[in-house]
């Protein structure tokens, strides 16, 4: 008896409907027949096949060791997948944060702004021809001091921007539902990759970025660099977000 077959016996011999398992485990009705037919091209991959097979086996009522044994047998040099799409309700995925915010560039701006606001204040107090008066209608403001730029700073002084480490990004995952994760790293390396259940909690850092691939956003909330920003979405919706060391939210 194949793997797919197997599968599908113990879902009816447990009273499942596709519908059931598709719900217990947010892979998509489709994949779960494909997957009962032994078909895994639409998986994405032997890596998330693995994770299928093994999430499938476990709502029906199967151990999954031996079938993922049998699944590695017929697939001894199974090259990692990369990507997939392979959970239901994504429609519509919340907004990434593709960078921090650029503090040099903020740098440099508020510097050439503080200059030139100086030189005006310096050439337009010389212009009198020399004499001291003071017009007595006004103030005479004093040149402006060099040392007056400072690195722009948020208004928020207790914010987690100020708490957060700078040479780190670190991310909490706290799952409040059932949901999938994956966390990897910029350079490809995964941290993490399975089932989240309630009360679960699971924290990651990286000295530059971290990737999420959430499958039900609305059954986790995050704390990115000890700021609590929430649920990234809606309960049954994929979020693919990022993190790097500069965000205190999401973007």
């Amino acid at each position: 008896m194949s793997i797919g077959t197997t599968l599908a016996a113990a879902r009816e011999t447990a009273g499942l409907s596709l519908e059931d398992v598709a719900a217990a485990t947010r892979i998509r009705r489709t994949l779960i027949m494909n997957i009962e037919d032994d078909d895994y091209s639409a998986c994405g991959g032997d890596f998330y096949a693995r994770g299928h097979l093994r999430n499938i086996a476990v709502a029906v009522g199967l151990d999954p060791a031996p079938l993922l044994a049998e699944f590695d047998a017929a697939r001894p040099e199974a090259a990692p997948a990369r990507a997939t799409e392979v959970f239901e309700a994504e429609t519509t995925t919340w907004k990434e944060r593709r960078g921090g915010p650029n503090w040099s560039a903020a740098m440099a701006a508020a510097l050439v702004l503080v200059i030139a606001y100086g030189l005006v204040q310096a050439f337009s107090g010389s212009g009198g021809g020399g004499h001291d008066v003071a017009d007595p209608g006004r103030t005479t403001s004093a040149p402006p001091s060099t040392s007056a730029p400072a690195s722009p700073t948020p208004s928020d002084d207790d914010s987690a921007v100020a708490q957060a480490p700078r040479g780190k990004v670190t991310v909490a995952v706290l799952a409040t539902d059932r949901s999938w994760v994956q966390v990897t790293t910029t350079s490809g390396q995964e941290l993490f990759q399975g089932l989240l259940q309630p009360g679960q909690e699971k924290t990651f850092t990286d000295k530059t970025r971290l990737k999420l691939v959430i499958g039900n956003a609305g059954g986790v909330e995050l704390t990115v660099n000890g700021s609590a920003i929430g649920a990234p979405g809606r309960r049954g919706q994929v979020a693919r977000v990022q993190f790097t060391p500069e965000d205190p939210a999401a973007g």
